[in-house]
């Protein structure tokens, strides 16, 4: 390094070269501030990451922050803004990916793929998880968009989803972006309605999972569906 270079690459250097030895003994700041430098790469990133930490209150909240939330902190400009996008996504995939590839799958792994799909979105959306007889995943399916805090969940258009996919059980998710931990009324009008409609096509809806700021809400555990059409959840706990 030369002599006139900033303080900050040889910090960054001897950071990097800790983090590689082990990275579980770094802090939180540190790991966001070693990535953050790939992407400012003349610039001292220890304030940023810890601005980034401080403001949305751990790396869960940073990598969910949407892209206009973070905007607003000072030195985030649109290359670091693109990182986080990419970075969230590399993550989701880095477990959806071997979810979709089990031969048999549980309501802890569709819980598990609809967090990374759906936490820390501004927007409602609906989701279907499609399953054949032997609980193999077929597919995951976004059913609509809504808005902050509503979306319309249509059971022709699933039922036609399942049909064309040959599923004979499927689990209905759909996030809150206000983080309201429970069901609504609405929540569960729509889940008997589409209960029934499924029942008459000879499908089961095994469970509804509403994700709300990083946790998995169970229609199925918290009693409010027709129990005639609900798996075993004894070793099925929702996250």
């Amino acid at each position: 390094m030369a002599q006139d270079d900033p303080h900050y690459l040889g910090h960054r250097i001897r950071l990097r070269e800790r983090i590689l030895k082990n990275p579980r003994e770094a802090e939180s700041y540190e790991l966001l501030e070693l990535l953050l430098g790939y992407v400012n790469k003349r610039c001292d990133t220890k304030p940023l990451a810890k601005d980034l930490l401080k403001h949305f209150g751990s790396l869960w909240g940073v990598l969910n922050a949407h892209p206009t939330e973070l905007e607003s902190i000072k030195g985030i400009g649109e290359s670091s803004k693109i990182f986080f996008i990419l970075l969230r996504e590399l993550v989701a995939r880095y477990f959806i990916e071997p979810i979709k590839e089990k031969k048999s799958v549980t309501l802890d792994d569709i819980a598990m793929l609809a967090r990374c799909v759906l936490d820390g979105l501004y927007y409602e959306e609906v989701w279907v998880a499609l399953l054949d007889n032997n609980n193999r995943l077929l597919s995951f399916d976004k059913v609509n968009t809504g808005e902050m805090d509503a979306a319309f969940c249509s059971p022709k258009m699933i039922a036609e989803l399942a049909i064309t996919k040959k599923a004979t059980a499927l689990v209905l998710v759909h996030n809150h972006p206000g983080g309201i931990k429970k069901a609504s009324w609405a929540d569960r009008e729509t889940t008997l309605h589409v209960q029934k409609v499924m029942n008459l096509m000879g499908i089961r809806l095994l469970d509804h999972l509403i994700i709300a700021d990083g946790k998995v809400i169970s229609l199925a555990n918290n009693h409010l569906l027709d129990d005639s059409n609900l798996l075993d959840h004894s070793d099925k706990q929702i996250l």
